[in-house]
């Protein structure tokens, strides 16, 4: 097991002291350095982005969900087929089995999609991590508070 370490993130008053460290245990299939590096790249807090693994996939790799749409969600990220994953493949030519079952990938991956997604919303967080999922108010609304949810659950424990 590795730890991961890192600041609250600037979410709400009452999450946590401005400056307060956490650490969160990793399970081994979720490599720190990984998160470590992709949150440096793209300026992300790194619990969010494993709060966004967790409730996405619980941090597996080799997870393909098949939607009622026809569209497939791929790997620890969930990446849509019929937007990041299309955008992943098509654009940045990341072959589909990368996002699937390369942890790394897919975390550099989700690094890229939520900063472009904050970009977008005009550096709000929670409006892009939302975005990330859904445009659709009550599923952008539920996304946003599951891994919310997801992430005080972490730092309250100190697991993944």
């Amino acid at each position: 097991m590795e730890h991961l370490q890192a600041a609250a993130a600037p979410v709400q008053a009452n999450a946590g002291r401005p400056g307060r460290q956490f650490e969160v245990e990793l399970p081994d299939r979720i490599p720190a350095r990984c998160i470590r590096s992709s949150s440096a790249t793209y300026q992300i807090n790194p619990l969010l982005m494993i709060a966004v693994l967790k409730v996405e996939s619980n941090g597996r790799t080799g997870v393909v969900a098949r939607n009622t749409n026809g569209t497939d969600d791929l790997g620890p990220s969930q990446f849509n087929t019929d937007s990041w994953a299309k955008v992943l493949i098509e654009k940045y030519k990341i072959p589909r089995e990368a996002l699937v079952h390369d942890m790394c990938q897919s975390v550099r991956a989700l690094g890229f999609a939520l900063r472009t997604e904050i970009n977008a919303a005009g550096g709000d967080l929670w409006k892009g991590l939302g975005n990330y999922h859904s445009r659709t108010p009550k599923h952008h609304d539920k996304y946003v508070n599951l891994v919310y949810g997801a992430y005080k659950q972490m730092i309250t424990k100190g697991k993944f």
